[in-house]
């Protein structure tokens, strides 16, 4: 899918969120002693690798009415970019980046549905590489191997509660480290108690 053409989709999904009147919903934009489960998928870009789709999820719990500590991973092809300046990318047959982060989202309630969020963190990305090598003779060896780097994670959404329990999430996130990538994604949250389960 094309930056365009996601970008059209989450502004239609925006939109019709916007004019949703979920009535009888009694959702906290606000609320302290909560727990939230999400996931979200979306495009991403930067690093030389063009637009490539990824996945993410989290869970979280709000420590007041304006932030929430998270702990999150994401999921991004590289295609045969990588997170190090080497292998040359031309011998790398796949890269797939893992981001472990916790992040903070200082929470910015205006409304009972809608609560803007910045995001602040840190964590680490694992890069798993495969690379394929030929010898003087001609013989091709593939082998894998392992990148680490530690990334400041740094962006912004928002949070739309249609029910009492769940709403929906669009998010700007970027990733700074060797390499920065920007990624931008939907997603759902569902609101569990801090004590659960």
């Amino acid at each position: 899918m094309s930056d365009t053409r996601f970008a059209w989709a989450a502004s239609i999904l925006i939109i019709v969120a916007w004019g949703f009147d979920a009535s009888g919903a009694h959702a906290q934009s606000g609320e302290a002693d909560i727990g939230e489960v999400a996931g979200s998928a979306g495009v991403a870009s930067g690093g030389g690798i063009g637009a490539q789709a990824f996945v993410s999820g989290g869970v979280g719990l709000a420590f007041s009415r304006y932030g929430m500590g998270l702990i999150e991973t994401s999921f991004l092809p590289l295609g045969q970019q990588t997170i190090q300046p080497w292998p040359a990318p031309f011998t790398v047959n796949h890269s797939y980046l893992l981001d472990f982060a916790f992040n903070i989202h200082i929470r910015i309630p205006v409304k009972h549905r809608w609560a803007p969020y910045a995001i602040v963190g840190t964590g680490l990305l694992w890069d798993l590489v495969q690379q394929r090598t030929t010898d003087s003779t001609g013989v091709t060896t593939v082998r894998g191997y392992n990148q680490f780097n530690g990334v400041l994670n740094t962006g912004g959404g928002l949070r739309y509660y249609f029910g009492q329990k769940w709403g929906i999430r669009p998010e700007v996130k970027v990733l700074v480290s060797k390499q920065v990538y920007t990624c931008v994604s939907v997603g759902v949250f569902y609101v569990i108690p801090a004590n659960w389960p």
